[in-house]
């Protein structure tokens, strides 16, 4: 029986899973080093995963299979776009995903120097740090999605994405200072299934695993995982109807709302 719902969130090098189980009030934590642990313990009990790496990606400018929007000679996912759009003057916290190869090399150990110039020779952008950083994610993820996963289980979603979509308006302030903390806190507390204090419980559990994890991450993971327990009716794609990439997967974000974000 499908009766979990997951977030996870990337940070530092390891996943943070937050689980919702059907007729228990309280979510639960676990911290995996592979993407594969949490869908070996998930994967059939869980609705939705929802995680926070891009899923879908683009190939390049010379590709016929490619999806990917088109404007001045780059290309980019349309839900980075229209990410951007929705979030408003947080736009900048949804950074370009890297194309499928420079992600690959990123993941080989590549320098950054060297994985940019190959994501600009394909797509005609450079990428960020961040965006590089990410890559070993973003490639196990892939991995696990062209072996055993499944691609309407394990999701894509964007934490700010989510944030805005329970907020009902863009949120002003960043993650990192102490207004966007209790902004998205007190964004947490508007969702049905999250009870004031659930984020202290999560943080105790975490410190007696002894790992390292920002109360960002946190809240991060837990805007994820409340979207994974979205109704069938509030359950939404970014763009509507995702175009999928050169492999098959899904090129979208999703978030939980009563009415499309999208115009």
């Amino acid at each position: 029986m499908k009766s979990q719902y997951v977030g996870v969130d990337w940070s530092s090098g390891v996943w943070v899973a937050i689980v919702y189980s059907e007729g228990k009030n309280t979510p639960s934590v676990a911290v995996f080093e592979e993407i594969r642990e949490i869908w070996e313990q998930h994967g059939e009990s869980a609705q939705r995963i929802v995680v926070d790496v891009p899923i879908g990606l683009c190939e390049s400018l010379e590709s016929d299979s490619c999806p990917c929007v088109e404007e001045d000679g780059e290309i980019s996912r349309r839900c980075d776009d229209l990410a951007r759009t929705v979030i408003g003057s947080r736009s900048s916290s949804v950074f370009t995903a890297p194309a499928r190869e420079a992600a690959r090399l990123a993941s080989e150990g590549a320098e950054y120097t060297e994985v940019s110039a190959k994501n600009n020779s394909l797509t005609g952008k450079g990428l960020t740090q961040q965006a590089a950083s990410i890559s070993e994610g973003i490639v196990d993820v892939a991995d696990l999605l062209q072996s055993d996963g499944d691609s309407d289980i394990l999701i894509e979603g964007h934490p700010e994405v989510c944030f805005r979509a329970f907020n009902g308006n863009p949120l002003e302030h960043s993650k990192h200072t102490a207004a966007g903390i209790e902004e998205r806190l007190s964004t947490l507390e508007s969702v049905p299934e999250y009870e004031t204090g659930d984020w202290r419980t999560i943080a105790r559990e975490l410190r007696s695993l002894e790992y390292r994890v920002g109360l960002d991450d946190v809240l991060d993971a837990f805007a994820l995982a409340l979207t994974a327990c979205a109704s069938h009716e509030e359950f939404r794609r970014l763009p509507s109807d995702p175009p999928t990439d050169a492999t098959g997967l899904p090129m979208q974000m999703v978030y939980r709302n009563e009415t499309p974000l999208e115009k």
